[in-house]
């Protein structure tokens, strides 16, 4: 496959650099990065997690309800 040279910011550079696995090239970095995501793969990702998804859950549900106690009409 053919190559073809860039100029970007130091500052994109660091960025890009963080983001990439170690065992990743830039080129497919940045092909993840503006890849369409399909959020059907994340289905059932956190199944393993029972017990803590239910305690966000509750302290979400509390958040709200606070919340909108505080409201005053």
């Amino acid at each position: 496959m053919s190559s073809v040279n860039i100029s970007i910011t130091e500052d994109v550079y660091s960025m890009l650099k963080r983001l990439k696995k170690e065992n990743e090239s830039f080129s497919e970095a940045i092909l993840n990065l503006i890849e369409e995501k399909d959020i059907s793969k994340c289905y059932g990702i956190l199944s393993e997690h029972v017990e803590e998804l239910e305690t966000i859950q509750k302290e979400t549900n509390k958040s709200r309800k606070s919340k909108w106690r505080e409201v005053k009409w």
